[in-house]
């Protein structure tokens, strides 16, 4: 049987604006495999979470999605009919989102919200039972007296302790795949480490998969299997974690890493990538990163597509298709 849990092939995503056609997400292809931490990583705007949402097609007007295929176990997810997904979203691939004050409803206890997620998805269940789940989740989650907690309102809890009610309301139906958007982005750095702990605990226990979209590069080293960058709606590079630090191959992966201290290192001076991010609009011909790449030449102005240089580890630069 294959491993693959996720694949997506060539998607495009397009918002349709008054100053023109920005084509957000242009030609993204990637797998994710059964049981693993798959990191996306890229600046602000660069992509990551409109693929994301596109996965289960949660892109909304202006957007639309023009291009490609969503392979979950198989089956094309942008082919189904909204009636379908809605049978998969929250049951088989969860969202946990990174403002949890905006995924909670403030009208509604977080028990009660948790409990909804189970009735919805296992209309069987009776309505104490799914009270009795939400307890239950809520202390997988490491909130404590969570009897008392599931009768607040999202207002009476703390930043970390919404998120992991939001986190709760992903897991309790064991879903196969949890797409994590930016969920530590709102947190201080000590509750930033509970909550990627918290995850990773959750991950072994139910046996799930976890796509994580970030900026933050000391967050995808800490717990990510594999990593893949994006720049300007278009995959860089994917590679195992490990490899992608000791040896980034995509001068825009170099640059990132450059930019950010390394604390076994002398303290040295922080090199900025030169340039700014393109208009998506009027985005650059060829590979999207020319304009600010040192090693830029007259090839680049063609696109180059993705090639496994080393095992596992792909990068789309014309540098390495000479090799």
């Amino acid at each position: 049987m294959s491993d693959i849990l996720l694949e997506v092939k060539d998607l495009k995503v397009n918002f349709y604006t008054y100053a023109g056609v920005v084509k957000a997400v242009d030609g993204v292809s990637f797998s994710v495999r059964k049981g693993e931490f798959f990191s996306i990583v890229g600046e602000t705007g660069c992509g990551k979470s409109v693929t994301a949402r596109a996965i289960t097609k949660l892109i909304k007007p202006p957007g639309r999605i023009v291009g490609g295929k969503v392979l979950f176990e198989g089956k094309n997810l942008l082919k189904l009919p909204e009636k379908e997904l809605k049978k998969i979203r929250g049951k088989e691939i969860a969202y946990i989102y990174q403002d949890p004050s905006s995924a909670l409803d403030p009208l509604y206890t977080v028990g009660y919200q948790i409990a909804e997620t189970v009735a919805v998805h296992n209309p069987l269940i009776k309505i104490k039972n799914a009270f009795t789940k939400a307890v239950e989740i809520l202390k997988e989650v490491a909130i404590p007296d969570p009897v008392k907690r599931s009768t607040n309102y999202p207002h009476e809890l703390s930043g970390g302790m919404k998120q992991r009610v939001v986190i709760g309301i992903a897991m309790v139906n064991k879903p196969k795949l949890i797409i994590a958007d930016e969920p530590t982005t709102a947190l201080d750095v000590t509750i930033q480490a509970q909550i990627l702990d918290l995850l990773k605990e959750l991950k072994e226990k139910y046996n799930t998969t976890i796509m994580m979209i970030t900026h933050n590069l000391g967050v995808v080293a800490q717990v990510s299997d594999r990593v893949m960058v994006m720049y300007a709606g278009k995959v860089v590079e994917i590679a195992p974690v490990e490899e992608l630090f000791e040896k980034p191959l995509h001068p825009y992966t170099q640059g990132l890493l450059a930019a950010v201290p390394n604390p076994l290192k002398k303290v040295e001076e922080i090199k900025a990538i030169p340039g700014f991010v393109p208009d998506m609009i009027n985005v650059p011909k060829g590979c999207r990163f020319r304009p600010r790449c040192k090693f830029a030449t007259e090839k680049c102005l063609q696109q180059p597509s993705l090639i496994e240089v080393e095992k596992d580890h792909w990068v789309a630069c014309w540098k390495y298709w000479k090799r």
